[in-house]
């Protein structure tokens, strides 16, 4: 250690002394035994070091600390490098640290120097050259130091020209930047730099336009802690700002569009299932903006099950390779459990799954109105079909009833003429009546169903008397009757008035009934009502043939004759139907082949 000029020492925290060896003893012209206070060894270190010497308390220290020190010494100046080593603490508690020392040479302190030199060489050229500005203030906020960034961000022609104005006296810097700055705080903010504001603050080469800053300021200090120095770095954002509002105005637009239109766009890795979506999207999925597309790709929780599944589908066979795109329409459901239609394009953007990257884009759009005006499209057309078919249905059918009674008409008034038999002559009147009243019934439907088409169908509201009515109708059909087959009214019919058009009413209970003579042969036909809360059901139940299950819903179609050999257009119940319809009723019918029928229909009271 002599030969290496290395010496030894031990610090005693408890008494805050060190025991130095001779080498140390002798530079510091210590007694024999070495010994020197914490407080007399930093004494010792020259002013402009004794920011680093050792504190009394040993706590902060590790064993790696090492440390160069400038000491005035009766030899004179000497640096010395000191090194601690290791700490010990004994049974009661007292702690020792121990370290070594040794002296740096003439030759080794002008390498030093001169690797300073070329440091500082080094730290100039980056101050220069930085493409950040940086602004040197002393501590009463006068410019002392810029760099080239400096001048050319503020469009300063020299260093000259603005060296001296004072930080403080900046109209563009806000007051609380200012106030912090005086209180020595360190900020980072962001302003905008109005060139057209700095008015004889100094004197730019521009005096419009603005710059967008970050800006950091801090205060420096100096070896006591006291402050020097304001260094400001000034970071110009401008271009990066237009860019950030350009692209802000493009997403805004394209949002705008993608409401407008209910567009909506994505972009999601298929592995990590991660990425970017616009509102509109999220909405065409059934989910809530925000969501993170983990939780949505791959999951397709609003789908339609059978969607759901085609979409997961899909997306594994993408992972494999197997698959690049894919278009469907999909349905999705939405909160109160209704479904709308989305079409969904989904394509392979960037297939590089050895680089664990497998970009891609989906592109959809609400078509539910799309969807519902094709669904109105088809049925216009099946309409127009149904209508084509019912007009030669009609025709068909006009051409034989017409023809039907016309022909009787026609060919009985020739044999009356001929007949000279009063009972031959009564028949032939009778026939030709009875075909001269289907004639005219059957002009009456025709009418009827014109009017039903056209929208002129009138319902006048009036004071209907339901046992009056009935009873009207009871003794009108009475006539027809015959033997075998008796038309009644139910017993104990409840009083009951409500408004309703009583000429339409009798309209379809006539028909219930005309229908229920022409198919029973035997037993009664019973015209009946009943109250049941809010409405009133009449009923015409008769003990005929019946009616098949699988033709009970087909009766009350335009033009269905269950049976061509008894005459009637096939119009009488569909008219029923568009009457009652009409009303806010509803009309139906109870059969069973063989038992009978129940023709009814129910009325609202209110």
């Amino acid at each position: 250690m002599s030969k290496a000029n290395i010496g030894w020492w031990e610090a005693d925290l408890k008494t805050e002394t060190y025991k130095c060896s001779e080498l140390i003893s002798e530079l510091l012209g210590l007694e024999e035994d070495g010994v020197i206070s914490f407080e007399d060894f930093n004494q010792r270190i020259l002013r402009e070091d004794q920011s680093y010497t050792t504190f009394p308390s040993f706590d902060e220290l590790q064993q790696t600390t090492e440390e160069v020190y400038l000491f005035d010494t009766p030899k004179g100046s000497i640096w010395i490098r000191s090194k601690v080593c290791f700490e010990e603490t004994d049974e009661d508690g007292n702690t020792k640290v121990y370290g070594i020392a040794e002296t740096q040479e003439g030759i080794r302190i002008a390498s030093a120097h001169q690797a300073l030199q070329n440091s500082e060489r080094i730290l100039h050229n980056i101050y220069k050259n930085l493409p950040v500005g940086i602004e040197l203030y002393d501590r009463e906020g006068r410019l002392i130091d810029l760099n080239k960034k400096e001048l050319e961000m503020f469009h300063i022609r020299t260093k000259e020209d603005i060296l001296g104005i004072n930080l403080f006296d900046n109209p563009i810097l806000p007051d609380e930047i200012k106030q912090k700055l005086r209180d020595y705080e360190n900020v980072d903010f962001t302003f905008r730099y109005d060139f057209s504001k700095v008015d004889s603050y100094y004197s730019p080469e521009k005096s419009t336009g603005f710059l967008d800053l970050v800006t950091k300021a801090t205060t420096l200090y100096d070896h006591n802690h006291e402050p020097i120095n304001y260094l400001l770095i000034n970071v110009d954002k401008t271009e990066d700002t237009i860019a950030y509002n350009k692209i802000q105005e493009f997403e805004s637009f394209f949002d705008l569009v993608g409401d407008y239109a209910k567009v909506g766009y994505a972009h999601f890795d298929a592995l990590s299932r991660d990425g970017y979506a616009l509102r509109s999207w999220y909405r065409n999925v059934g989910e809530e903006e925000g969501t993170p597309l983990p939780e949505i790709i791959g999951i397709h929780s609003h789908f339609h099950p059978e969607d759901q599944a085609v979409m997961i589908d899909f997306l594994d066979k993408v992972v494999k390779g197997e698959s690049s795109k894919l278009c469907r329409d999909v349905r999705i459901r939405r909160a109160n459990g209704n479904y709308t239609w989305t079409r969904v394009n989904v394509l392979v953007r960037n297939y590089q799954p050895q680089d664990n990257i497998i970009e891609m884009l989906c592109i959809n759009f609400d078509i539910t109105q799309l969807k519902e005006t094709e669904r109105m499209l088809i049925g216009a057309k099946e309409k127009a079909e149904e209508a084509d078919r019912l007009k030669s249905a009609f025709l068909a059918n006009m051409s034989h009833e017409i023809r039907t009674p016309l022909n009787a008409i026609v060919g009985f008034s020739s044999l009356l003429e001929e007949a000279e038999d009063a009972e031959e002559k009564h028949q032939y009147v009778t026939i030709i009546e009875e075909n001269n009243k289907l004639l005219l019934q059957l002009i009456s439907d025709i009418l009827d169903l014109s009017k039903i088409e056209a929208g002129t169908f009138d319902v006048i509201p009036e004071q209907v008397n339901a046992q009056q009515l009935c009873n009207e109708l009871f003794q009108a059909m009475q006539m027809k009757a015959t033997p075998q087959v008796k038309i009644l009214l139910a017993p104990e019919l409840p009083e009951l008035i409500f408004t309703s058009n009583k000429n339409r009413l009798y309209q379809v209970l006539l028909n219930f009934v005309t229908n229920a003579l022409k198919f029973t042969s035997e037993g009664s036909i019973i015209i009946d009502y009943r109250i049941n809360g809010n409405e009133v059901r009449f009923s015409v139940k008769d003990t005929g043939i019946g009616i098949a299950p699988e033709k009970q819903e087909a009766i009350f179609t335009r033009f269905v004759k269950l049976n061509s050999f008894i005459p009637g257009t096939g119009l009488g119940l569909p008219i029923c139907q568009s009457i009652i319809t009409q009303l806010g009723g509803k009309i139906g019918v109870e059969s069973e082949p063989g038992k009978g029928s129940c023709f009814w229909f129910t009325h609202p009271l209110h």
